[in-house]
C-alpha cells in the first residue's frame, strides 16, 4: 500500500467516527420540537398522559381540583382541559372550563383559557369563530408561552383558509425563537402545514400578498405539493424558486419541500481526485481534500466508490487526468489550479466527466464533458452589486488592490453595477500590501476639497474660523475590495475616521475570517455575501461544524471555505453521478451556498448575506427589492 493510501485509510478510520453527520446533512433539520405547555400541577396526572391515556390524565387533574382554592384550582382545571382536548374529547373539554370562575382568573390564566376556547372551537370543526377568538387576543411580548399562541394561530389559520395570516403568525413566532435550531423547526413546521393545507384543497395563491416573504411561502407551500415524488421536476422547481425568492427564509427548508436525491448508487464506481498536494498551492490543497474526505468517508463503506489521489504538483493535469481514465475512473474531481483547468481544456472534450475546482476565463467555453466549481471572488463582485442596487443605491466609489486579483473584481463589478443602472463616481487602487491609506481615502473622499475651501474663506474673511473637515456628499455607497480580512480590517476603520463611517460599505467574503472577534470588531458594519459554512445560526450547518470539529479538532484547517469547498465538492460528485439524469441538471444544498449549474456548465451559488456586528457575522434579512 502507498504513502498516500496509508494516510486515506487513517483518516477514513477518523472521518469515520462522524456517523452522526450524514452526507446530505444540510438537508437534513432537526425534528420540530413540540410546544411546551404549562408545568403538570401533579406526577399522578403527568404520568398518566404519557403512555397516551390522556383521559385518564384529564380525569385526575380534576379529581385533584376538587377542594383546592384558586390559583392552583384554576391551574389544574385548565390542565384537565388541555387533557381532554388531547383526548379528542371537546366537550368534555367545554365542560370543564364553563365550571372555571372567570372572576378569580389571573392574566396568565385568562390568556390560558381565551386559548383553550379558541382551540375547542377548532376541534368542533369552526375554524372561523377559532380565528375570531385567537384574533381578538393581544400578542405575546415574552417568550414565556409565544410558541404555543403562535403556533395554534397558524393551524387555525390554514383552517380557516387564511395562509397569509399563517405565514404571518410563523414570523412573528421566529422573534421568539431561543436557538437556531428552533427557528428551523418553526419553518419545518409551517412547510408541512401549507403543504398539507394544499393537500386538502387550500389555494396557495402568491398574488394574495405583496411582500415577498409571504408570497415565497406560499409559492413554496404549492410546489412542494406538486413536484412531490418527481425528482427531475422537483429540482427544475427548486432553481426556479431560488431564483425568484433569493435570501428567503423558506431556503433553510427547500430540501424538505422538493427532496432532490444527492446519494448516487456508487457501488463499483472509481473516482479520481486531482490535487496539487507538493508544490506551492499544497498547503490550500490539503485542506480541499481534507474537505473533501469528510464528505466521502460518511457514505456507508458498502456503497463507497474507490477512490485513487493523482498529484497534479507532480504531473500535468492533462497526464493525471489520461492516468486517471486509464485505470477505470468513471468521474474525475479536479484539477485545483487555474493553468492546470486552462491545460486541460485545451485537450477538449472529457469522455469522462470532469468536475474542474476552478473557473476558465469568462470568455472561454469549456468542451464537452468538463464542468467548473470555483469559489470566484468575480461572481461575489457581481452579487455585491445587484445587491448594492437593491438596496437603493447607485453612486458610489470603489476601493480596488493593484493586481490581476483586483483588475478582475473591479471588471464584474462595474460591469454588473452599471448594466442595473448604477455608477461609480471614483475608484481608487491601493497598495496591498500597505498599511497606511490615507492618502487614497483622503482623494477619492474629498477631504482635501474641503480643507481648501476652509483656507480660501479664511483668507477672503480674514481671521480663523472654526472648521471640521467634510467629505463629499455625493456618495451612496463604498465597495471595498479586499483579498484578505487584515486588509479589510485597515481601510474599514480609515473610512470611518475620515468622515464616512455613515455610508453603507459593502465588501465580498474575503473581508472575514473567523480568527479574532476583537479584530472583526474593526469591521463592524460591514456587508457582504458569504457561505452558509462561515456563519452561525443555521441549525443544520451549526451540526455540522460541531462534529466535524470533534472529528478533525486542530488537524485540519475544518473552519475555512476551502474546507467548505472540498466537501461540496465531493457533494456534487455524487449528485452529478446520479443514474438516469444530465450531471449538469444535479443541485446542492451545499457548505458553500446552494449550488446548481449555469448554461456553461459553470457552478453557481446562492450565498447570504451578512453584516458585521461586534466582530461576529451575523445574517441579514432579504433586500428591499427581493
Amino acid at each position: 500500500m502507498s504513502m498516500t493510501q496509508l494516510k486515506m485509510a487513517a483518516m477514513g478510520r477518523a472521518l469515520t467516527a462522524m456517523g452522526a453527520l450524514v452526507l446530505c446533512s444540510c438537508n437534513a433539520y432537526p425534528p420540530v420540537r413540540p410546544p411546551q405547555g404549562p408545568p403538570a400541577a401533579n406526577v399522578g396526572a403527568q404520568g398518566a398522559a404519557v403512555p397516551g391515556d390522556h383521559a385518564r390524565a384529564a380525569a385526575q387533574y380534576e379529581a385533584q381540583a376538587t377542594g383546592r382554592a384558586p390559583p392552583a384550582q384554576i391551574d389544574l382545571m385548565l390542565s384537565a382541559a388541555r387533557e381532554w382536548l388531547a383526548a379528542g374529547r371537546a366537550a368534555e373539554a367545554i365542560r370543564v372550563l364553563a365550571s372555571v370562575n372567570a372572576a378569580a382568573l389571573s392574566p396568565a390564566q385568562s390568556s390560558e383559557r381565551s386559548l383553550l376556547s379558541a382551540e375547542i372551537s377548532l376541534a368542533s370543526q369552526h375554524p372561523d369563530e377559532a380565528w375570531q377568538k385567537i384574533a381578538a387576543l393581544p400578542e405575546p411580548t415574552t417568550a414565556s408561552g409565544a410558541g404555543r399562541f403562535f403556533l395554534l394561530k397558524i393551524r387555525i389559520a390554514l383552517a380557516d383558509a387564511r395562509p397569509v395570516d399563517a405565514i404571518l403568525a410563523e414570523m412573528a413566532a421566529e422573534r421568539f425563537a431561543s436557538s437556531p435550531a428552533d427557528r428551523t423547526g418553526l419553518r419545518s413546521q409551517l412547510l408541512a402545514a401549507l403543504r398539507d393545507a394544499h393537500e386538502r384543497g387550500l389555494t396557495l395563491d402568491p398574488q394574495a400578498s405583496q411582500d415577498p416573504t409571504v408570497r415565497g411561502w406560499l409559492e413554496l407551500g404549492a410546489i412542494a405539493t406538486q413536484a412531490r415524488g418527481a425528482s427531475l421536476t422537483a429540482e427544475s422547481e427548486a432553481a426556479r424558486w431560488r431564483a425568484k425568492y433569493p435570501n428567503h427564509p423558506g431556503a433553510e427548508v427547500l430540501p424538505q419541500a422538493l427532496p432532490t436525491p444527492l446519494i448516487a448508487s456508487v457501488v463499483g464506481a472509481r473516482v479520481a481526485l486531482l490535487l496539487p498536494l507538493t508544490g506551492p498551492a499544497s498547503g490550500q490543497a490539503a485542506t480541499v481534500r481534507d474537505g473533501f474526505f469528510s464528505a466521502y468517508y460518511q457514505l456507508p463503506a458498502a456503497s463507497r466508490p474507490e477512490l485513487r489521489l493523482y498529484d497534479t504538483g507532480a504531473l500535468p493535469g492533462p497526464e493525471a487526468i489520461a492516468q486517471a481514465r486509464a485505470a477505470g475512473s468513471s468521474f474525475i474531481v479536479g484539477p485545483l489550479t487555474r493553468e492546470d483547468v486552462a491545460a486541460v481544456a485545451d485537450t477538449g472534450a472529457q469522455p469522462v466527466p470532469v468536475l474542474a475546482l476552478n473557473f476558465l476565463p469568462p470568455d472561454r467555453l469549456a468542451p464537452n464533458g468538463l464542468y467548473q466549481f470555483a469559489l470566484s471572488p468575480e461572481e461575489e463582485a457581481r452579487i455585491v452589486a445587484r445587491r448594492l442596487l437593491a438596496d437603493g443605491h447607485h453612486r458610489g466609489i470603489a476601493l480596488i488592490p493593484r493586481g490581476d486579483w483586483g483588475t478582475r473584481v473591479s471588471d464584474a463589478f462595474t460591469h454588473e453595477l452599471t448594466a442595473g443602472g448604477g455608477s461609480l463616481i471614483a475608484v481608487a487602487t491601493y497598495d496591498p500590501a500597505g498599511h497606511d491609506y490615507g492618502y487614497e481615502l483622503q482623494s477619492i473622499l474629498r477631504v482635501d476639497d474641503s480643507a481648501a475651501r476652509h483656507q480660501r474663506l479664511q483668507s477672503v474673511l480674514g481671521g480663523k474660523l472654526n472648521f471640521e473637515p467634510r467629505r463629499r456628499a455625493d456618495i451612496e455607497f463604498v465597495f471595498i475590495a479586499a483579498a484578505a480580512a487584515t486588509t479589510a480590517r485597515l481601510i474599514d476603520p480609515q473610512l470611518k475616521f475620515f468622515y464616512a463611517g455613515d455610508i453603507p460599505s459593502y465588501s465580498l467574503s474575503n473581508a472575514y475570517e473567523p480568527d479574532s472577534t476583537a479584530s472583526n470588531q474593526d469591521i463592524d458594519g460591514l456587508m457582504y455575501p458569504d457561505m452558509p459554512w462561515m456563519v452561525s445560526g443555521d441549525g443544520s450547518i451549526d451540526e455540522i461544524r460541531n462534529n466535524i470539529a470533534q472529528a478533525w479538532e486542530d488537524r485540519a484547517a475544518w473552519r475555512s471555505r476551502l474546507f467548505a469547498f472540498g466537501y461540496d465538492a465531493c457533494q456534487l460528485m455524487l449528485a452529478m453521478s446520479a443514474k438516469g439524469r444530465s450531471p449538469a441538471d444535479a443541485q446542492v444544498a451545499g457548505l458553500t451556498g446552494t449550488l446548481h449549474f449555469d448554461p456553461d456548465r459553470r457552478v453557481l451559488r446562492e450565498l447570504i448575506w451578512v453584516q458585521i456586528h461586534n466582530g461576529e457575522p451575523r445574517r441579514l434579512a432579504a433586500s428591499a427589492a427581493d
